[in-house]
């Protein structure tokens, strides 16, 4: 999705992005170290890092336009 730049759809994958990330997380390292080759885990840390460049440059292209609305926003009165 962030490769085609489908940025949409990633909020609708939410959910389960954060379930698969917190399945990989809580694997213990030994258990994934027997059952993947070394060549499967280069991949899967190949991919996880171009994932967060690509969200990482994502980030940065949006971040004025974030900046424009919160400074368009007025500040609530003060008493």
């Amino acid at each position: 999705m962030a490769k085609k730049g489908e940025w949409e759809k990633l909020d609708s994958q939410n959910q389960e992005l954060l379930l698969m990330m917190e399945a990989v997380r809580s694997l213990d390292s030994q258990f994934l170290t027997k059952t993947a080759s070394p060549d499967q885990l280069e991949r899967i840390l190949q991919l996880l890092h171009s994932a967060i460049q690509l969200c990482s440059a994502r980030k940065n292209q949006i971040a004025p336009l974030v900046n424009a609305f919160a400074k368009a926003i007025d500040a609530p009165a003060k008493p």
